[in-house]
């Protein structure tokens, strides 16, 4: 059953959610500090091993100022006595991307995600404010967009993945939040959906919410998203106004089948529609028309020797008119790793083209000096915050050991948490890792909504990023 809250805008805005549960923002802390959500040092996340000092003159690069590079530049200036740690990052802002499924929910403003990236910048490390255009891992350099070359002993990458907007027919960046096209994953956009979403129940329509063939960064934020629509045109009164449909590529809507068979109830709950295995290929602005790609199974000719037909696989498309377009865009590794020897091909599609490291380790397979982590890694899952703040440890001591000239043996066992938010103050936690199978810290069934999950989520993560993780000791 859902549940419906009698909330405001004015004071989703306020945060003043614990309210309506009799619950002070001072004990929600101290509930989630009981369940030991709020433990800030840990075996699993700190680096206790001596140091050798070999680690001080070994120059260490980081490609990526985003979650995984700052982590782990935080770590190992807290490890070794004099470190000498680069940093390459174009940006000059960090944003906390997890929060923009809350803006976009109308929950937090998107100037509470954003800080100087040189507030995170550890004081014993250089920053490098430029990006990268070539890597030759055989020579060890790397060649930045103003020609300058980088050299270096060990190389940590964290580059996240470059959104390809393009790939979409008829799309492009500058569209998000014009003729009814949003999206959640760029900030600017986050605050353009809260506003059509406000639009959105006072007229209704047809909704639509895009998850594209590729990997990309959250992937439950284009459910979740949807979620808060929903939930939003219920407290307005509107929800029979409009049709709200999730498609997704995928035929599934979660990789663990616990939590899909609990996303699948959801909806039908919900009574929010999905087209399985449907990829947005093409917007029409103008239109304002979508179009879907999805494969169907024909029947061919009489096989004698097999005594069955023949099995044909075609591509259709679907065009659909829409009032509301959220747009998941498609994602790869950037430019610079396509073109260089550190990537390999997941699928036949260029866009698959990921970071080849070892899942465990995160050492590179082919260049033993090299170590990855993040969005961009190619690993199965693991593409959020969450198993950043796991890897980062496991890479550190690795690293740590290979410049030592021991064999890296730390392992990182694959966790990834995904946060799904399902309405204002219900939250699914999903854990999981490389078993596929839901892994809870806390012995709660993690299959079901909670609003325990929902004040981790909205009050608490975001401290514990910039505060613990950020600054590596979480």
């Amino acid at each position: 059953m859902i549940n419906e809250y009698s909330f405001t805008k004015e004071k989703i805005m306020k945060d003043v959610i614990l309210e309506q549960f009799g619950v002070s923002r001072r004990d929600a802390i101290k509930q989630l500090g009981a369940l030991g959500l709020l433990t800030t040092t840990s075996a699993s996340t700190q680096i206790e091993a001596s140091v050798s000092s070999k680690a001080n003159n070994a120059k260490i690069v980081i490609v990526g100022g985003g979650a995984g590079g700052i982590c782990v530049a935080a770590r190992l200036c807290r490890a070794i006595k004099n470190p000498n740690i680069t940093i390459i990052e174009p940006n000059d802002k960090h944003i906390y991307q997890a929060g923009q499924t809350l803006v976009g929910g109308g929950i937090k403003k998107a100037s509470q995600l954003v800080v100087d990236e040189e507030s995170l910048i550890p004081s014993k490390a250089k920053w490098i404010q430029q990006s990268v255009k070539n890597l030759d891992p055989d020579i060890q350099k790397i060649e930045l967009n103003n020609g300058e070359i980088v050299e270096y002993d060990y190389l940590v990458l964290s580059p996240g993945m470059q959104y390809d907007w393009g790939k979409i027919e008829g799309l492009a960046k500058d569209d998000i939040g014009k003729d009814g096209i949003h999206s959640i994953y760029t900030l600017e956009g986050s605050t353009k959906t809260w506003a059509m979403i406000q639009e959105f129940a006072k007229t209704g329509g047809n909704a639509y919410f895009s998850h594209p063939s590729t990997p990309i960064k959250c992937g439950g934020a284009p459910k979740k998203i949807m979620y808060l629509t929903d939930a939003y045109l219920r407290r307005q009164k509107a929800r029979d106004k409009a049709v709200l449909t999730f498609c997704p590529a995928s035929k599934s809507m979660f990789t663990v089948p616990e939590f899909d068979k609990a996303i699948y109830e959801q909806f039908h709950a919900r009574d929010m529609k999905y087209n399985m295995g449907h990829d947005l290929v093409k917007v029409d602005k103008y239109k304002k028309e979508a179009t879907f790609a999805y494969e169907v199974q024909r029947q061919g000719e009489w096989d004698d020797l097999l005594e069955e037909y023949e099995i044909i696989k075609e591509i259709e498309y679907i065009t659909q008119p829409y009032d509301f377009l959220h747009v998941t865009p498609p994602m790869s590794a950037p430019d610079f790793l396509k073109s260089s020897k550190v990537i390999y091909n997941q699928g036949s599609s260029a866009d698959l083209k990921m970071i080849n490291a070892d899942k465990y380790t995160l050492q590179h397979q082919s260049y033993k000096n090299i170590f990855a982590l993040g969005d961009a890694l190619g690993t199965p899952f693991c593409k959020t915050g969450g198993s950043v703040r796991k890897q980062a440890p496991v890479l550190v001591q690795n690293l740590l050991d290979v410049i030592d000239g021991k064999e890296p043996i730390a392992k990182f066992d694959g966790y990834t948490v995904c946060p799904i938010i399902t309405g204002y103050g219900t939250v699914m936690l999903a854990e999981f890792d490389y078993t596929g199978r839901p892994t809870p810290i806390v012995p709660l069934d993690p299959t079901q909504e909670r609003w325990i999950w929902w004040m981790l989520k909205v009050y608490m993560l975001e401290p514990i990023y910039f505060y613990g993780m950020m600054r590596g000791i979480m």
